[in-house]
């Protein structure tokens, strides 16, 4: 279907023989579509072939062999576009042939327009021996998919040129698809078991892979009015094998659609999905240690509740999870931890005025133009398994600076619904959770930290982004600050994976309610725990086993071994010894 399509989209956009309208506006009521023309001396061309609609706009007394001239073109699909696929399998086939040597792709971009996902190309080369260049957005809605193309043949003043055609631009308009779709919905996840079918034959993929991840950039731009998000993620890797390799797997799995990948000039490349598992074919052989970056465009659209990390609605998103495409197996055959150095990211944000966005990191750079705010977050010097991110209308309510860290506190309330002197309570809260945990099990790298106050099931954090909710209790923001340490900066894989996640962080915001109220208190919620049969009883009942002093040095060292590393059950046994295992062992 997409092959055919591509054939009827590059007739559609051949010079015609056609009666010529002499109109301002040009309107295809079938498909709601309209566009003004650029100058009042152009016309209006109308033709198409089958299951196309079609228009050229062109100076009235030119020849179109001059390619000073425009298209619109219409076509309907019997499943919802693949944007991505569509652009990149016309640039390849369509303008890469007609442009011959001269071929260069200028421009690629995701971006929204008339509040609908499109993609960008600006293309140069030569027709003919004349040089031009070509622009076209790829437009979808639902199951129709618009193209509008601008040709700037070089030998003219291309200022002039592009002002009618901003005109035309500006005056496009693309009404909601006839079943109201605009986009359609998200698909529903897969169930559980096949889920885990997926993930399982993801990593079995990516088992033997040669690449290591050295470094991501990301772009994340919202639009709140679809809602949706776009992602175009450029990944640095370098070829860890003993041979060139010319081919590079990843994994991307729902809820994200894949738009396409290219090189990092801009070229298209060659993609072939299975699973959840794209092969991308990359231009030329990468030596051994040799490295090369490609860019990778995914987008998801609303989503109510979180799923696969990703949460999406007309006010914010939260990116709380890994939502960047895997290169390597995170697991070996036996399903045991792949530890792999974490590399640097970047992430930039492209929003609209009044929107921000808070990531884990260093912010570089904020600045509005042209009435959208462009955010830079850069990655912290030891980084974060997960660089969430929450985007919204936050701003910060409250700030904090001390000797080990500087903690700011952001949230999308207003005042009335979080006065500042809550405000202050939690960053107060937050930043001596933060000083006893160092004191307990050793310092993090970060210095600065940001909570965001944000409507959150759980609390959490990677590296020094922490999130939780705003009417939580107290616990439940020492118990974000407390994954800072136990999942974030040391990793839990393996079975006991999901224990440890839950009852160390539990186990140390008792420790500080001990520390701060005194050992009856700690008693009494060991015993609230115990009847629950809660994690937090296990591990008290292994404190007990070697002593609170053995205990306390052992989990230090439990941290301070594996805090760039992944770390297990059998490792923190390890270092408790028999008699704690034995405890343990009911548990």
């Amino acid at each position: 279907m997409i092959a055919a399509a591509l054939c009827l989209i590059a007739a559609a956009v051949a010079p015609q023989d056609t009666g010529m309208l002499d109109v301002p506006v040009y309107r295809d009521e079938a498909f709601g579509v309209a566009i003004p023309r650029p100058f009042p001396d152009w016309v209006f061309s109308p033709g198409g072939t089958r299951g196309t609609s079609t228009v050229l706009f062109h100076p009235r007394d030119a020849s179109l062999r001059e390619q000073l001239w425009g298209a619109l073109v219409l076509i309907s699909f019997d499943r919802p576009v693949p944007l991505g696929e569509i652009a990149d399998q016309r640039v390849r086939t369509t303008w890469q042939p007609a442009l011959g040597r001269t071929f260069d792709v200028l421009t690629r971009d995701s971006i929204t327009v008339a509040g609908l996902p499109a993609i960008h190309v600006v293309m140069g080369g030569a027709v003919n021996h004349l040089a031009l260049d070509v622009e076209e957005y790829f437009i979808a809605r639902g199951h129709d998919l618009v193209i509008l193309q601008f040709r700037y043949p070089r030998g003219l003043p291309r200022d002039s040129i592009a002002a009618g055609y901003q005109r035309v631009f500006d005056g496009l308009e693309i009404r909601a698809s006839s079943d109201g779709t605009r986009p359609r919905p998200v698909p529903a996840p897969p169930p559980p078991a096949e889920a885990a079918r997926l993930a399982a034959a993801a990593n079995r993929a990516l088992a033997g892979s040669p690449w290591r991840p050295r470094a991501y950039e990301a772009l994340v731009r919202f639009d709140p009015t679809v809602p949706r998000v776009e992602f175009a993620v450029r990944i640095e890797v370098v070829n860890d094998d003993v041979r060139p390799r010319d081919s590079l797997a990843m994994a991307l799995g729902w809820p994200f659609d894949l738009d396409g990948v290219r090189t990092a000039t801009g070229q298209p490349l060659a993609t072939h999905s299975a699973d959840a598992v794209t092969t991308v074919r990359l231009p030329q052989p990468v030596d051994p240690q040799g490295a090369s970056a490609v860019t990778i465009a995914y987008h998801v659209a609303a989503l109510e509740g979180v799923a696969g990390g990703i949460a999406v609605s007309g006010e914010r998103v939260r990116g709380v999870a890994d939502w960047f495409p895997r290169v390597a197996p995170w697991a070996d055959s036996l399903d045991r931890p792949v530890d792999a150095p974490r590399p640097r990211y970047t992430l930039r944000f492209d929003l609209p005025e009044g929107f921000a966005a808070v990531a884990a990191g260093r912010l570089a750079a904020d600045f509005a133009s042209s009435g959208r705010r462009r955010v830079t977050w850069i990655g912290p010097g030891e980084p974060s398994p997960q660089p969430a991110f929450v985007v919204g209308r936050l701003r910060r309510v409250a700030i904090r600076s001390g000797s080990l860290l500087t903690l700011r506190v952001w949230s999308a309330t207003s005042d009335s619904e979080l006065p500042p002197a809550r405000a202050a309570a939690i960053a107060d809260v937050v930043s001596d959770a933060w000083t006893f945990f160092s004191t307990s099990f050793g310092r993090l790298a970060d210095e600065e930290a940001d909570l965001v106050l944000a409507d959150v099931r759980h609390p959490g954090a990677a590296g020094s982004f922490l999130f939780a909710d705003p009417a939580a209790p107290d616990d439940s923001l020492r118990l974000a600050v407390a994954r800072a340490w136990w999942g974030s900066a040391v990793r839990f894989a393996g079975p006991g994976a999901d224990w440890l996640a839950e009852a160390l962080p539990t186990w140390s915001v008792v420790l500080l309610h001990a520390a701060l109220e005194g050992d009856s208190t700690r008693q009494r919620l060991v015993r609230e725990a115990e009847t629950a049969r809660l994690p937090l009883a296990s591990v008290e009942a292994a404190r007990r086993a070697v002593g609170d002093a053995a205990f306390r040095v052992a989990l230090r060292g439990y941290f301070l071994e594996h805090r760039r590393v992944a770390g297990t059950l059998a490792d923190l046994q390890a270092l408790l010894g028999p008699a704690a295992t034995a405890a343990l062992q009911p548990h």
